[in-house]
C-alpha cells in the first residue's frame, strides 16, 4: 500500500510508527535501485559545486548531469532514511515535539517533489521517485506533525 492508504487512517501513535516504517522502507528502497556516482564522478560533482564559478553554461551543465542527479538523490535519501531513524527513536522515547519536528523535517526534504521527480527520470525510472508520491507523503507529514501536537486523531478524510 502505497501513502494514500494514510489519507484514510487515524493518526493514533501506532499509525504514525507505521508511517515511519514505511517511510524509512521507501527510502531505503529508492537508495537501493539510484545507481551512485564512481569516485570520480563524485569528485567532478564536488569540485564544480565547490569551485565558486558556476555560471551559464557551466550551472547548466552541473546541474543537468547526471551525475549531479545522482548525487542530489543520493543526499536526500540519505537524510530522509536518517530522519526516519531519528523520527523512530523519538517516537520510541514517547517524546512528541520532537516526534512532531521529525515529521516537519522530512516534510521539508520532499518539499521540491516536482524536481526530485525531473532528477529520478534523468538517473533510473525504476528508482521509484514519483512527485505524487513525495506530495501525498509531505502532506501526510505535515498533517502527522499537527496531530502528534494538538492529541487529536482524527484522519484526513472519513
Amino acid at each position: 500500500m502505497g501513502p494514500q492508504f494514510f489519507f484514510r487512517e487515524s493518526f493514533t501513535p501506532e499509525n504514525r510508527i507505521e508511517l515511519t516504517r514505511r517511510i524509512g522502507a521507501y527510502c531505503r528502497d529508492v537508495l537501493d535501485n539510484i545507481p551512485t556516482n564512481t569516485p570520480a564522478e563524485e569528485e567532478w560533482v564536488m569540485s564544480e559545486y565547490k569551485s565558486g564559478h558556476l555560471e551559464g553554461d557551466r550551472l547548466d551543465h552541473l546541474v543537468s548531469s547526471k551525475e549531479w542527479a545522482r548525487h542530489q538523490l543520493t543526499d536526500i535519501f540519505s537524510r530522509c532514511l536518517q530522519t526516519a531513524a531519528s523520527l523512530q527513536q523519538a517516537q520510541t522515547q514517547k517524546a512528541r515535539s520532537a516526534e512532531a519536528e521529525y515529521f516537519i523535517i522530512l516534510a521539508y526534504t520532499f518539499n521540491q517533489d516536482h524536481d526530485l521527480g525531473v532528477l529520478a527520470k534523468l538517473v533510473s525510472p525504476r528508482a521509484g521517485v514519483s512527485a505524487l508520491t513525495l506530495n501525498t507523503f509531505r502532506q501526510l507529514f505535515m498533517v502527522a506533525a499537527m496531530r502528534t501536537l494538538d492529541g487529536n486523531t482524527d484522519a484526513i478524510f472519513r
